[in-house]
């Protein structure tokens, strides 16, 4: 199904219940430990979640600042994604974070990471600090065209997260760019829940299998506004 088969309020609705889900599942999986209903509360209420981290709250709130620039850009035909949009993306997601609870934050933020990583459970070879910008620039320049289709928008994935430009937040941010491009190509953006996480992760490093799970995923996201079974 395609977003535009959906009605005026069934994408408006689509968007704001995957602004929880979706901040709750992405933070989720990579660790943060609010809960979904402590995740709904925080963004709908803005009530704090007694006993968890003050970190943990602000990057949920930065996540979800970064998600609506993905819904805003990506309903705009003439956005696109650059080295310096995925920058900010990352600055705006731990801001606050670093401003309150700097201690806690991996830096640089919005600036490619100066040190070796690797991703937890997965054997992927990530790009040497001094690779990242061109390694980058070259996968961009490969996807210039906006016209994708699912496993183009998996290889994409892929080769984002192998790529791994930041110190932290590489999975968040490669997910909310994977739900720009569904966007521009007329899709439902995927919800990849928590307890799907090592199924997700076994499919980093194959481009047909991770567009065979995103298209369930997407599955899950139809769900939030009961509009009935799809199939590809």
């Amino acid at each position: 199904m395609k977003l535009s088969n959906l009605s005026l309020r069934e994408r408006e609705l689509l968007f704001r219940e995957l602004r929880i889900s979706i901040t709750h599942h992405s933070n989720a999986i990579e660790g943060i430990s609010l809960t979904f209903g402590e995740t709904k509360r925080l963004l709908e209420k803005g009530t704090t979640a007694d006993g968890k981290p003050l970190s943990e709250q602000l990057i949920v709130l930065g996540f979800a600042k970064a998600y609506d620039v993905i819904i805003r850009e990506g309903t705009n035909p003439n956005s696109n994604i650059s080295s310096s949009f995925i920058k900010d993306l990352h600055y705006i997601m731990f801001e606050d974070a670093l401003k309150v609870s700097g201690d806690f934050i991996a830096k640089p933020i919005g600036a490619y990471r100066m040190d070796d990583r690797y991703i937890r459970g997965v054997d992927i070879e990530l790009s040497a600090p001094n690779k990242i910008s061109q390694d980058l620039e070259n996968l961009l320049f490969q996807y210039a065209n906006k016209n994708l289709n699912f496993e183009q928008i998996a290889d994409f994935h892929i080769k984002f997260e192998q790529i791994h430009p930041f110190a932290d937040g590489n999975g968040r941010i490669g997910r909310l760019l994977m739900a720009f491009q569904y966007i521009q190509n007329d899709l439902i953006p995927p919800l990849i829940l928590n307890e799907t996480r090592q199924e997700y992760l076994k499919t980093l490093n194959n481009k047909s299998l991770l567009a065979d799970f995103l298209k369930q995923s997407s599955l899950e996201s139809t769900k939030l506004i009961n509009i009935g079974t799809i199939t590809y």
